[in-house]
């Protein structure tokens, strides 16, 4: 008989073990932030690299508060989208005031403030001010791609 309340015990206790979740054994966390511009014709609504006025070889990011340092940006060319990602932000650099350029051109300037915040056992990127200065721009919100109106 105590054989039988002791193995009783025991499965009550496993049960009992494995039914305690800790809230934070989730994994929530968004990670850094990137942002995608896609450059089209403020015309005709193109993008301007899938027509070929604009070479993916002649997009410079420079740092303006860095001395006018390079920023490192990849260019993604997927289904003719042709997109410049800029990031991470909000993991190392919070803060940024970028110039972007197309050859001689200057096309936009991006100003952002983010931080990374902890709630409830979740990071998240929090952004403070995201401003793009020089350009017409609009938001897909289905792609969340950031098209810029360039004016040739």
């Amino acid at each position: 008989m105590k054989v039988k309340k002791l193995v009783l015990l025991c499965i009550v206790a496993i049960v009992l073990n494995s039914c305690n979740v800790d809230k934070c054994d989730v994994d929530c966390n968004s990670g850094p932030l990137s942002l995608y511009f896609e450059l089209l014709d403020k015309t005709t609504g193109e993008n301007l690299f899938t027509n070929g006025t604009f070479d993916p070889a002649d997009i410079e990011v420079l740092d303006l508060d860095n001395n006018n340092s390079s920023v490192q940006y990849t260019f993604e060319s997927e289904n003719d989208r042709n997109t410049i990602n800029l990031g991470p932000f909000g993991w190392g650099t919070n803060i940024a005031n970028y110039l972007l350029k197309v050859g001689e051109r200057d096309i936009f300037t991006l100003n952002v403030d983010a931080e990374q915040k902890t709630e409830d056992c979740c990071s998240y990127i929090r952004v403070n001010k995201l401003e793009i200065t020089g350009a017409t721009y609009e938001q897909n919100q289905e792609t969340g791609i950031y098209e810029v109106l360039v004016e040739l």
